[in-house]
This record gives C-alpha cells, structure tokens and sequence, in this order.
C-alpha cells in the first residue's frame, strides 16, 4: 500500500459503528468500516510498507492516526517474524512521550516472537503511570536475560499492587529461569488469592516435584483459584502420595451443586485417571460420583466421565 492508501485505512479505522443483531440479541461492529478496515491491516506482511509507515508516524500529529499506524506496523513484525519491525518499535519507544502511544507501543512488542534488547521496556516497569507499567509488564514476556528476571523480581518484591504483582508472576512463569524460585515462596502468604495463585502457577512451571506439599497445601486454601492451580501442580509434579488429598478435594467440590464454573473438577478427575488401575478407591470414588452425584456435576465433568468411564 501506499502512503494515501495507509492514511485512508487508518481513517476507516477510526470509524465505529455498531448496529443491533436481532438474532444475537445484542450490538456488533462485525462488518462496520472500522471492522473492516481492521481485518486488511491483520493480513499486512510487505516489509516494504515499513519505511512509509515509519515516515506517516514521524509526520502524523493526530494522536489516534498514529496508534492505527503502530498497529499496523506491529502487525508486519507478527505475521513477518521480522527482526526489524522490533528494532523500528524500539526506536520509536524511545521518542514517544504520551502515556497512550508509550502503551500502544509497548503493547505492539508484546505481539512479536521476541525483543532481544528489554532495556528500553525495563525503564517503563516502575513507571509512576499504571498502564505504562502494565504494558511493559506484557511486553516483558517476549524477551529474556538476566536484566528482565531482575526487574520482575524487584518488581514482584517491591510493588504493593496486587493485580500487577499477579501480572508479573505469570510473565516469570513463561520467561524466568530457576532462581527466581527463592522470590516467589513468600508470595504464597500474600492476603490477595490472586497473587497466591499465580506464584503457585510459577512454581509449577519453574519448579519440580520437591514443590508437592506446596500443591497439596494449596488445596487447603481460600481461594478457588488457588485450589485449581494447586491441582494442576499435581498434575504436573504429583505422584500416588497425593491420591487420598486429591479425592478429598473432589468431594467437598461435590458436595452441592457449583454456582462458579472451574475446571478444578475436571483437572482432579483426570489426575485420579491416572492411577484408576492401580488404587482400588478410585473406581469406587467414580462409581459413587455416577450413582450419587450426577446431577451436581458440570457439564463437561460429566462429559469426562462417559468418554472415560463409561458403565
């Protein structure tokens, strides 16, 4: 495309209109020209149109144009694997100064495969504006090295916000290595559900089967959430030693019908699956679940035992 082409897209893009689906029962932009123009900007992969767009954003003052170019120019980089979109969005990381295209071109990084030099989106971590550090929190999650594990530590050990500490545990899931295993551990006490359970997730990716009584303490907890991601650590790292607390766990689940839906069922009916054959409880724990406790299981717990278990 060329530079009027790219300018008359990004203005269809501005455009929202959103008409009410009667079938549907409520309002969709599907088909509006924002829509789209949106849908033709997510195929783009000429590296050609990058030095246009580099020179629409240099030239471009309206606020909300450029976000429609970074978008554009981000999605190049995912669908091309091109090393240079990384280093175009890096340079622009630098010069911008508003809050709304810092986040915008932060948010486009964390859509590339991988961003090799994290300094420029280490700064924004700590930044005084919430968004901002979101953002780069995101974006952390394409890069690697030592200097990213030690700003998320700092970050996890310092930040009194709850959300952003979860944030970062689950970006130190997917990137960090075994030593940020010593920083997680004290997070498990934390007051928020939230960040108990994404430290117990991190652990269960970074860690090993030496973390067990951390998973089957985590059944003890509060928090349903907890509970799950402690479940998925046995599935991961547990072993026979964890069957009778897994069984106790799935019949408090079934005590009464569930009003918040949750695979935690689903995840301990196929740990306990594991070892049918070998623990002659578990066949009588199924068997007792589908004369007793049928009508108080979901939908896809019960669809997991006609597959699996069928009598």
């Amino acid at each position: 495309m060329h530079k009027d082409e790219l300018i008359a897209l990004a203005e269809q893009m501005s455009i929202d209109e959103y008409v009410y689906d009667e079938e549907r029962g409520y309002s969709t932009s599907e088909g509006s020209p924002s829509d789209l123009a949106y849908e033709i900007a997510r195929r783009f992969q000429d590296v050609q149109m990058l030095p246009v767009l580099m020179d629409l954003l240099e030239q471009t003052k309206r606020l909300e144009m450029k976000q429609y170019f970074y978008f554009m120019l981000g999605t190049i980089g995912t669908n091309t694997g091109d090393v240079l979109v990384v280093n175009l969005l890096l340079e622009r990381l630098a010069q911008e100064t508003k809050p709304t295209l810092i986040v915008k071109v932060l948010d486009e990084l964390a859509k590339q495969e991988q961003v090799d030099d994290a300094a420029a989106i280490i700064k924004y971590v700590e930044d005084p504006r919430s968004a901002v550090r979101n953002s780069a929190i995101e974006a952390l999650r394409v890069c690697r090295g030592d200097a990213v594990e030690d700003a998320l530590i700092r970050f996890i050990t310092t930040s009194t916000d709850s959300f952003e500490i979860t944030s970062a545990n689950f970006v130190l899931a997917t990137i960090g290595t075994k030593r940020v295993i010593p920083y997680l551990l004290p997070l498990l006490d934390h007051p928020k559900g939230d960040v108990r359970h994404s430290a117990l997730n991190a652990l269960s990716e970074l860690g090993d089967d030496s973390f067990l009584p951390l998973f089957l303490k985590g059944l003890e907890d509060r928090s349903i959430d907890v509970k799950t991601y402690a479940l998925l650590g046995i599935v991961k790292h547990g072993d026979a030693s964890a069957i009778q607390p897994v069984i106790k766990r799935l019949k408090i689940m079934l005590k009464r019908k569930r009003q918040i839906q949750s695979d935690e069922g689903l995840v301990a009916l196929r740990f306990l699956n594991r070892y049918r054959q070998s623990d002659k409880t578990i066949p009588v724990l199924f068997d007792w679940i589908v004369a007793k406790k049928w009508n108080v299981m979901l939908d896809d717990e019960q669809q997991w035992l006609k597959r699996n278990y069928p009598k």
